[in-house]
C-alpha cells in the first residue's frame, strides 16, 4: 500500500518519542484550566437582538395613533438591515412597537441600526407624539438571582419600610464587580404629598395651575459665577432647593387682598409613602399566611460567569441581613441560577466521570486490564483539548456542552478501542518485533478511522447552520461533537501506538492463535453463512428488513410517536399568570391570587409562593420574548411557585403542574380570569405553545378580525386536550370623557390645556418637584393631587376650579378693548362627564393587523391539535367528535368543522411552538439530507465504487428500525397525570441522536468493508473474508455499541436529553445487528460474480 509509507515512519517516530507523555500531560492541564476559566451557565445564551420604541401621542384614539404614528414607524424600521420581525400594540395615546433582529445578529450593531434610522427621520415625528424612547430588550438584563425580602413583622416593617431597605442594599450590589441590571420589585416608594383642598382653593381663589406655577417659580437654585468679595474669590449661588416637607409648607401661593396664602392654607402635606397600587407578598410552607415582600433582581454583565456572580450576591444579601436589616426582616432566595448552573454543571461533569468509568470498566471485562487502562488515558486527552477549544472560541460550560461530550463518549471510545483491539489481536498471531506490529496494526485502519471521522465531522458540520433560536442553543453540540472525535482521531496515531508498547502485553498463543477455532466465529458463521449461500434467502432477509424499516418509519405518521420540539425541562419553580376582566383593581388581583397561594401551600411539593398583583415580576428569558415584564395593569397578576428540589419530588415539574391544573383553573373561573400555567422552556420561549394569528383583507375592519378570531378561539375550546384558550382582544373596558363646552370655555376665557392639567392633577397626580434631600437614594418627588377618598367621585372633580387666561377673552372700555378678568370658574360649568367604550388594542405583525390567539395543549403536541384544527377547516359539523385514537396525521380532524369569512387568513405557523417545530425539523431533515450526501460522496471518493459506498450508507437507514418502535414501547409504558396523557416524545433532540447515529454506524460499515477488501486482496473466498470479517470486527463493533449504551444511559435521567439518549440506545442496538448481517448479505449479492469481489480494478488506488 503506497500510502503507509508516510505515516509508518511518523507513527514510529511519535511512537519513540517523548511527545506522548507530554501531550498527555499538556492535556491534563488544558482540560483543568478549562473547566476552571470557563464561564459556567446552566443553558447557552440565545442572544435575540430586540428594542421596545415606545411612543406617547396624548388625546389621539387608538386608530389615529396606528394610522399617524404606528404604521409609518412600522415601515422605517422594517427597512432597517437584519430585521426578522416588527410588532406593535397601539392603544389610545399610546403605542409600543417592537423590533426583533434575526438571532445571532450583533447586538450592538443592531441598536446602532435602529437608533440611526430613528434619529434620521425625526423631522417626519407627528406633532401629536409628545415622547418617544427606544428602550433595548437584552438577554443580559435578564435576572439571575432574585430574592425576596420578607418581613416578619408587618405592624412595624411594612411595604414602604422594606422599599427602603432593599433600596440601600442595592447600593451594595451595584458595587459588586461584573453586575449588571439590579431592580427593586414591590413595595411603596417615598413621596412628599400635596393633597389639596379644592374648596379652600376655592375660597382663596387659587386653581391648580396657580400651585404648579407656584413651585416652578420658586423651587429654583442656579450657578451666578464667580464673585471677588474682599480680595477672595466666591462662587455666587442664588434661590435655593426645598429640602423637606416642613419647607415647602411655607411656600406662599398666592397673594390676596395683600395676605400670603401658602401651601398649607389649602393643601394637606404629608411624608411618606406613595398610595398602594401594587401587592407584592411571599409565603413560604413553614409560615401561616402571606407577608410582605419586596424583591430584588440582578443580572449579570455580558460574557460573565453566573456562578461567581450569583455567589456573590448571595454573600453579600446574607452579610446585609446579619449587619444592616431591622429585626424581623428576612431574605430568601427565590431564583439562584448561578446555583442551578452550578449544580447542573456539576451533576453533569460526575455524570460524565461514572459514563467513563463504566465505558473503561466494560472494555476491561470484554478485553483485559491494560487495554482498558489505554481506553481509560485516550478519552481525557480528548475531553481535555475539547474544554480548551470551547474556552478559546467562547462557549460556556452548560448543559449542552457537557452533553455533547457525553453524546462523543461512544463516537471517542471508538478509536482507542478499534486500535488497541487491533494492535492486540496482531500481536496475538504475529511474531514480528513488537513496535513493528504495532506500527502495522495501526496502518490496516488508518484509512478506516480516518475516513470515518471525515463522515463524523460532516455528519455534524450542517447542525451549524440551523436557523432561529435552536441554532446557537445546539450550537455547542455542533461544536463539540466533531471536535472531540478529531481529537480522538489524532489521539489514536499518536498517544495510543506509545500507550500501547508500554502497557499492552504480548499474549502467549502466539502461531496456535487461529480465528476460525473461537466462538465468536463460529457462531457468527452459523448466522450468516445460510444467507450468503442462498440468494433467495438473503432476498427475503432483505425484504423482512426493509418492511420493518417501513413500519417503524409510519409510527410517528400513525400518531404512535409523539414528534414535538423539545421536552418539558424539570425545573424548580413555574409561573402562575392571571388576568382578571379589564375593570378588576389591584385588590380583586391580590385576592385572586391568595386564594390560588392558599391552595398551592396545601401541596408538599411547593416550598414558597410569591405574588404580584399589579405589577410584573422579574422578568426570565422566557419573560423577555412574551413582554411579561409590561404586565403592570391593576388586573395583571403573577405567582411564582417554588417546589422542592427535584431530587426530592416523585413527579417531574410538569407533571406536577399538570396535576395542579385542574384545580388552579377553577379557581380562575370564579373570579372570571384567564390564567396560564407557565413552565420555563428548556430551549427558544415562544408566545405560546399554539398561536393562532388571524390576519383580514386590507379592507377588512379589525373589529371584523376580532370577531372571526373568536371563531377560532371557539374552535380550539372544544379541542381535547387543549386548554387556556384566550385571545389579544380586550375586554369590556369604559372611560369617563369631559365633554368640554367650547362657548363657555372661551367665555371664561378658559383653556382646554388648562382643564386637563387640573383634571390629570386631581386623579393621577403630578410631580411638582423634586426635594433635595441628600440621604434619598432616587429623586424625591412632590405630588400634587386629591386625597383618595376625594377623587373617586365625579362630584369631586366637578368641584375643581379652572382659572382664565388672559388674553383669551376681552371686553370694550371706553372704546379700546382690553382683557376681560380672569374668572375661577367650575368644572362643572365647563362641561360634563359621559361614559365612552375605551378602544381595542390594535396589534400588528409585520406591518399587518393581526389578532392572535392562543391555547396550550396538555398531554398533547402542538402538531396534532394543528393538523385536527387544519382539517376540520370549512368541513361540516359531524354530531359527534373523533375520538384521538382515531386519528392520524393520514387521517387528520375530530370532525368538528368551523368556518371563517373568505377575506379572513388563519395562519398557524408565524408563532408558537409549531412554527419552531418547522423549522427546527426541516433545518435537520436538511441537515441530516446533507450530512448522508456528504458521507456518500466521501466515501465514493474513498473507495471510487458507488456499490461499495452505498452499502455503507445502508446502515444508516437501519437505525429507524430501532429508534421508532423504541419511543413507541415508551409510550406503551408511560402513564396519565391526573387524567392527562404524559407521553414520551420524539424530540429534537432525539433527532440529532439520530444524526450522531448516522456517524456511529457509518464507522462500523466503512471499517467492516475495509476488512472484507483486506482479506479479498489477500486472496480469500468472498464468503469466508465476509465471515471473517465480521468476526473480526464483530468485538469492537459490539463493544463500541456497548460502550455508547452505557454512556448514554446518563443522559436517559435527563428531561431534555433522554430523547437523544433513547434514540441512540435504540438506534445502535439495532444498526448493529443489522450492520454485521445486512452489510454482508448486500455485498455478497453485489459481487458474488463479479470478476474482483469489488476490489478495485487492477492499477486503480484502493
Amino acid at each position: 500500500m503506497r500510502d503507509d509509507q508516510p505515516q509508518g515512519p511518523f507513527i514510529t517516530r511519535v511512537m519513540n518519542s517523548f511527545f506522548p507523555p507530554i501531550l498527555i500531560a499538556l492535556a491534563f492541564l488544558v482540560g483543568a484550566a478549562a473547566l476552571w476559566l470557563t464561564p459556567k451557565e446552566e443553558d447557552p445564551q440565545i442572544v435575540v437582538p430586540m428594542a421596545d420604541v415606545l411612543i406617547q401621542a396624548p388625546g389621539l384614539s387608538a386608530q389615529q395613533v396606528t394610522k399617524q404614528v404606528t404604521q409609518p414607524l412600522e415601515k422605517k424600521v422594517s427597512q432597517i438591515d437584519g430585521v426578522e420581525y416588527v410588532y406593535s400594540t397601539t392603544q389610545t395615546g399610546s403605542a409600543r412597537v417592537t423590533v426583533r433582529f434575526y438571532v445571532g445578529e450583533d447586538r450592538e450593531s443592531a441598536l446602532v441600526k435602529l437608533y440611526n434610522k430613528l434619529y434620521a427621520n425625526q423631522d417626519e415625528i407627528p406633532a401629536a407624539v409628545s415622547e418617544w424612547a427606544i428602550k433595548p430588550v437584552e438577554i443580559d438584563d435578564v435576572p439571575i438571582v432574585m430574592a425576596a425580602l420578607r418581613s416578619d413583622k408587618p405592624d412595624t416593617v411594612d411595604h414602604y419600610a422594606l422599599r427602603r431597605i432593599a433600596e440601600q442594599a442595592t447600593l451594595d450590589l451595584k458595587a459588586l464587580p461584573q453586575t449588571n441590571v439590579v431592580n427593586v420589585v414591590g413595595g411603596m416608594p417615598r413621596q412628599v404629598l400635596v393633597a389639596f383642598d379644592p374648596a379652600a382653593m376655592a375660597s382663596y381663589q387659587i386653581s391648580v395651575a396657580d400651585l404648579t406655577r407656584a413651585f416652578s417659580l420658586s423651587h429654583q437654585k442656579r450657578n451666578a459665577g464667580d464673585i471677588q468679595h474682599q480680595g477672595q474669590r466666591y462662587v455666587l449661588e442664588t434661590g435655593q432647593w426645598y429640602q423637606s416637607r416642613d419647607d415647602i409648607r411655607q411656600l406662599v401661593v398666592a397673594v390676596v387682598n395683600g395676605k400670603p396664602v401658602y401651601l398649607q392654607d389649602v393643601a394637606t402635606l404629608s411624608d411618606g409613602p406613595t398610595e398602594a397600587s401594587t401587592d407584592t407578598w411571599i409565603q413560604s410552607q413553614q409560615q401561616t399566611k402571606p407577608h410582605p415582600a419586596v424583591f430584588i433582581s440582578v443580572a449579570k454583565q455580558k460574557g460573565s460567569n453566573a456562578v461567581t456572580v450569583a455567589d456573590d450576591v448571595t454573600r453579600t444579601l446574607d452579610r446585609l441581613a446579619n449587619t444592616q436589616f431591622p429585626e424581623g426582616v428576612e431574605v430568601e432566595i427565590i431564583r439562584n441560577y448561578g446555583q442551578t448552573a452550578d449544580a447542573k454543571v456539576n451533576n453533569l461533569v460526575s455524570s460524565l466521570g461514572i459514563a467513563v468509568l463504566t465505558v473503561v470498566v466494560f472494555v476491561g471485562l470484554f478485553l483485559n486490564w491494560r487495554s482498558a487502562l489505554v481506553v481509560a488515558i485516550a478519552i481525557p486527552i480528548s475531553y481535555g483539548a475539547a474544554l480548551g477549544l470551547d474556552l478559546a472560541f467562547g462557549y460556556s460550560i452548560n448543559r449542552v456542552t457537557l452533553f455533547a461530550l457525553i453524546l462523543a463518549l461512544g463516537l471517542i471510545v471508538d478509536d482507542p478501542i478499534a486500535s488497541i483491539d487491533n494492535i492486540e489481536r496482531h500481536l496475538t498471531h504475529d511474531n514480528k518485533p513488537r513496535g513493528r506490529t504495532i506500527v502495522l496494526a495501526m496502518l490496516e485502519i488508518k484509512r478506516a478511522l480516518i475516513m470515518s471521522t471525515v463522515a463524523i465531522v460532516i455528519v455534524f458540520t450542517p447542525m451549524f447552520f440551523i436557523t432561529g433560536m435552536m441554532g446557537p442553543y445546539m450550537a455547542p453540540l455542533a461544536f463539540n461533537v466533531p471536535v472531540s472525535v478529531v481529537i480522538s482521531t489524532l489521539v489514536a496515531f499518536l498517544v495510543t501506538p506509545w500507550l500501547a508498547k508500554k502497557i499492552v502485553r504480548a499474549s502467549n498463543k502466539g502461531d496456535d492463535y487461529r480465528l476460525e477455532t473461537t466462538p465468536l466465529y463460529r457462531g457468527y458463521r452459523r448466522l450468516l453463512l445460510p444467507l450468503l449461500e442462498n440468494n433467495r434467502r438473503a432476498k427475503r432477509f432483505l425484504m423482512v428488513v426493509g418492511v420493518l424499516f417501513v413500519v417503524a418509519a409510519m409510527l410517528p405518521a400513525l400518531r404512535l410517536v409523539p414528534l414535538k420540539l423539545l421536552p418539558y425541562d424539570n425545573k424548580n419553580e413555574f409561573q402562575v399568570v392571571l388576568d382578571l376582566p379589564e375593570t378588576a383593581s389591584y385588590v380583586e388581583t391580590s385576592n385572586a391570587l391568595r386564594e390560588m397561594n392558599t391552595y398551592l401551600q396545601q401541596q408538599a411539593e411547593v416550598v414558597s409562593v410569591s405574588g404580584f398583583a399589579g405589577l410584573a415580576s422579574p422578568m426570565d428569558f422566557n419573560g423577555m420574548v412574551r413582554h411579561y415584564f409590561a404586565r403592570n395593569a391593576p388586573y395583571q397578576g403573577e405567582l411564582r411557585v417554588v417546589l422542592v428540589d427535584k431530587q426530592r419530588r416523585e413527579l417531574q415539574s410538569h407533571g406536577l403542574v399538570t396535576r395542579l391544573r385542574d384545580d388552579l383553573e377553577s379557581i380562575a373561573a370564579k373570579h372570571n380570569a384567564d390564567i396560564q400555567l407557565v413552565e420555563m422552556p428548556p430551549g427558544p420561549p415562544v408566545l405560546a405553545t399554539l398561536v393562532a394569528e388571524v390576519y383580514g383583507a386590507p379592507s377588512t375592519p379589525y373589529a371584523d378580525i376580532q370577531a372571526q378570531a373568536q371563531q377560532v378561539a371557539a374552535r380550539l375550546e372544544r379541542e381535547a386536550l387543549v386548554s387556556e384558550v384566550s385571545t389579544s382582544i380586550q375586554g369590556p373596558l369604559s372611560r369617563w370623557q369631559f365633554v368640554v363646552d367650547q362657548e363657555k370655555a372661551a367665555l371664561s376665557g378658559v383653556a382646554i390645556t388648562d382643564i386637563n392639567q387640573a383634571l390629570r392633577a386631581a386623579n393621577q397626580g403630578v410631580t411638582l418637584a423634586h426635594l433635595a434631600d441628600a440621604d434619598e437614594i432616587d429623586p424625591l418627588p412632590v405630588t400634587l393631587r386629591l386625597a383618595p377618598d376625594a377623587r373617586d367621585k365625579l362630584d369631586t372633580l366637578l368641584a375643581l376650579h379652572i382659572r382664565g387666561r388672559a388674553g383669551v377673552a376681552k371686553q370694550s372700555e371706553q372704546g379700546a378693548l382690553v382683557d376681560a378678568p380672569q374668572p375661577l370658574v367650575a368644572l362643572s360649568e365647563l362641561g360634563h362627564f359621559e361614559q365612552q367604550p375605551v378602544d381595542q388594542p390594535i396589534y400588528h405583525k409585520n406591518l399587518q393587523p393581526v389578532v392572535y390567539v392562543y391555547a396550550e395543549p396538555i398531554g398533547r403536541v402542538p402538531g396534532e391539535v394543528v393538523a385536527d384544527v387544519i382539517a376540520d377547516f370549512n368541513q361540516p359539523k359531524a354530531d359527534t367528535s373523533r375520538p384521538l385514537a382515531a386519528r392520524s396525521y393520514l387521517d387528520n380532524g375530530a370532525g368538528d368543522g368551523w368556518q371563517v369569512r373568505d377575506d379572513i387568513n388563519v395562519v398557524w405557523s408565524g408563532e408558537g411552538e409549531w412554527k419552531i417545530t418547522i423549522d427546527v425539523f426541516r433545518d435537520l431533515g436538511i441537515a441530516y439530507g446533507a450530512a448522508l450526501l456528504g458521507v456518500f460522496i466521501v466515501m465514493l471518493i474513498q473507495t471510487g465504487l458507488p456499490a461499495v459506498s452505498g452499502m455503507i450508507m445502508l446502515a444508516i437507514p437501519l437505525t429507524v428500525i430501532g429508534i421508532m418502535p423504541g419511543f413507541w414501547l415508551l409510550n406503551g409504558l408511560s402513564g396519565d397525570i391526573n387524567g392527562y396523557p404524559n407521553p414520551a416524545l420524539f424530540t429534537a433532540t432525539a433527532m440529532i441522536g439520530m444524526i450522531a447515529l448516522a456517524g456511529i454506524v457509518v464507522r462500523n460499515a466503512l471499517v467492516l468493508i475495509e476488512f472484507i477488501q483486506q482479506s479479498l486482496a489477500r486472496g480469500m473466498e468472498l464468503s469466508e473474508a465476509l465471515i471473517q470479517a465480521g468476526a473480526v470486527r464483530m468485538r469492537p463493533i459490539l463493544l463500541t455499541a456497548g460502550t455508547t449504551l452505557l454512556g448514554n444511559v446518563i443522559i436517559t435521567l435527563d428531561p431534555i436529553f433522554n430523547g437523544l439518549a433513547w434514540a441512540i440506545i435504540f438506534g445502535i442496538a439495532a444498526s448493529t445487528v443489522f450492520t454485521l448481517l445486512v452489510v454482508p448479505v448486500v455485498y455478497n449479492l453485489a459481487y458474488q460474480n463479479h470478476p474482483t469481489h469489488g476490489l478495485p480494478a487492477e492499477g486503480d488506488e484502493a
